[in-house]
């Protein structure tokens, strides 16, 4: 009876402390791009602090790709060490960074396959990782070239990471995996903090605040939680550090479907007081702050407090997946606060819809009239723009989600 009940208290406090997290692997294949200021370090910097250990082995030696031919068995495809590496520990993520220049061209196009097995280098690596470590995910690093461009492709920074998303995009469709959208938050630092300068001296390496962007991709990608809040500034100012980090989660949610993320992991959704995640899985663990709530077959949970939630659902014991964490304040679980006021205008609109809002929208979804979604954004307190110059004339529909409430707007582009 005295062991029954000693066993019980064992089980309470093991659900009801938090949780120990497993340590994460990462293998960092790459060359100058990842050993500048150390990424690595970075996203293991990130995720200290965050709570969570973190191991990773770097594998950088400057100017290598991974297939150009004319670099024999330094190329990171042809190279007996990648694969030793491969072998060496069991991964959980391998960050696998080319020379960008190989994905300069945009719209589809690599170089000629007698230069640079670009595609066959990435999936022969993958294939590898696979069979040795079946649960592990790649993330291909969609990165960024020149700050002034390189011509006749692009004259600007900015020009070259568009044309490197779409060729990862063209990469992802082929081999599948994780494009880390690091270009892309390149993007809208770019737009939103350009005093902080992301380039080096050379202007083509990354400086210490590109770097600690970059990483702050990668560990969103890997862990989906709201890097902001994470306390680690990693040598910059602290203010210039947390937009960063905010960049960085902003993209990475943003970027779910179209770099593929979204395949690997639950989704989670909120309705009356419920969170319900993508059904399917065997086993779904429950979390909030970090704590163990419950592990379950079901696939939804009342919500129990304020904190931030997230699931790790898998389908059998082997190959978790985590979902994005989602944040919720008591007031919003009761559903006691009014519905937050949201202005939307002018209709109709032409190239902008502003959105003014009084609180943050997790989600903000527009969808033409058969449910298509044609864009995704984060809606922030204040004066929000949306840009619809890609939309064909027509009517559209702007939908805001948070875990409060859901509102529908109409949008006629001219």
């Amino acid at each position: 009876m005295m062991r029954n009940y000693l066993l019980l208290i064992l089980l309470f406090l093991a659900i009801g402390a938090k949780a120990q997290p497993d340590t994460t692997r990462v293998l960092f294949i790459g060359n100058s791009f990842t050993y500048m200021n150390d990424v690595p370090t970075l996203v293991q910097g990130l995720a200290t602090a965050a709570g969570y250990p973190l191991k990773f082995v770097m594998h950088a030696p400057g100017g290598i790709s991974v297939g150009d031919v004319a670099q024999g068995t330094s190329a990171h495809m042809n190279n007996p060490v990648v694969f030793d590496l491969i072998r060496s520990d069991n991964w959980d993520f391998v960050s696998l960074q080319d020379n960008q220049g190989r994905f300069i061209y945009g719209n589809g196009n690599f170089p000629d396959t007698n230069v640079s097995k670009v595609i066959r280098g990435h999936i022969k690596i993958r294939d590898s990782v696979q069979y040795y470590h079946p649960c592990a995910r790649m993330l291909w690093f969609a990165g960024w070239g020149p700050k002034n461009g390189y011509m006749p492709y692009a004259s600007t920074g900015k020009g070259l990471i568009d044309n490197i998303y779409v060729d990862y995009l063209a990469l992802k469709n082929v081999a599948g995996e994780i494009i880390a959208p690091i270009g892309k938050a390149w993007e809208r630092e770019l737009d939103t903090l350009p005093a902080v300068d992301l380039w080096g001296p050379d202007q083509t390496h990354e400086s210490l605040a590109g770097a600690y962007l970059t990483a702050s991709v990668i560990f969103t990608s890997i862990y989906r939680m709201n890097t902001e809040l994470v306390p680690f500034d990693g040598g910059l100012d602290s203010v210039s550090a947390k937009i960063l980090r905010r960049i960085a989660y902003h993209t990475v949610i943003d970027s779910l479907v179209p770099s593929n993320l979204s395949h690997y992991i639950p989704d989670i959704t909120f309705s009356s007081g419920t969170l319900t995640a993508t059904a399917g899985y065997a086993v779904y663990n429950w979390y909030r702050n970090d704590s163990l709530l419950t592990s379950t077959t079901t696939n939804s949970i009342p919500i129990a407090g304020n904190g931030c939630y997230y699931v790790i659902a898998s389908l059998t014991d082997t190959c978790p997946a985590r979902s994005v964490e989602r944040c919720v304040t008591t007031t919003e679980v009761n559903n006691i606060i009014a519905p937050q006021p949201v202005e939307v205008y002018p209709v109709p609109a032409h190239d902008f819809v502003s959105v003014v809002s009084e609180g943050c929208w997790d989600r903000a979804t527009i969808s033409d009239a058969t449910g298509r979604i044609m864009s995704r954004n984060i809606i922030s307190k204040g004066r929000n723009q949306i840009d619809i110059q890609a939309l064909a004339p027509g009517i559209y529909f702007l939908h805001l989600e948070s875990l409060a409430e859901t509102r529908n707007f109409k949008i006629i582009k001219e």
